[in-house]
C-alpha cells in the first residue's frame, strides 16, 4: 500500500465525509422559516421537528450515504469496480503512483482500522 495513497484517502474522508457531514449538521440546525417550499427547506423543517434521537438517527443515515457514495466513486475510479452501462476505465495516478485496485481498498481498510465506518 503506498502511503500517497493512505494520505489521500485519509484526505478525501476528513474532506467528504466530516467537513461535509458538518456543513450539514450546521445547515439543518440553523433557523429557517417552514413555509419555504423547496426540498432542502422542508428536510431542515423536518429535522427541526424531531426528537435528538432522531435527529442523531438522520444525521448517521446521511454519514453513511457520504461513505458508501465516496467508496463507490474510488472503485469506479481504481478499477475494482465497474460503472453500469460504460466500458470506459478510470487510471488514477497520485504524484506518480498507480492507485489501480487500491483507492477503494485502502478506503474501506481505513474506516475498518480507525474503527470510522458508521
Amino acid at each position: 500500500m503506498s502511503e500517497k495513497i493512505d494520505i489521500f484517502v485519509k484526505a478525501m474522508y476528513e474532506t467528504v465525509v466530516q467537513e461535509g457531514l458538518q456543513t450539514y449538521k450546521e445547515m439543518y440546525e440553523e433557523e429557517r422559516s417552514s413555509s419555504e417550499v423547496d426540498s432542502y427547506s422542508q428536510a431542515i423543517h423536518m429535522y427541526q421537528q424531531m426528537n435528538p434521537e432522531q435527529q442523531k438517527l438522520m444525521m448517521h443515515l446521511i454519514e453513511v450515504v457520504m461513505v458508501d457514495t465516496v467508496s463507490h466513486v474510488f472503485g469506479a475510479l481504481d478499477g475494482t469496480s465497474s460503472l453500469t452501462n460504460s466500458e470506459i476505465e478510470a487510471t488514477v495516478w497520485l504524484d506518480g503512483t498507480d492507485t489501480e485496485m487500491e483507492l477503494q481498498d485502502t478506503f474501506l481498510g481505513y474506516l475498518q482500522d480507525e474503527d470510522l465506518y458508521p
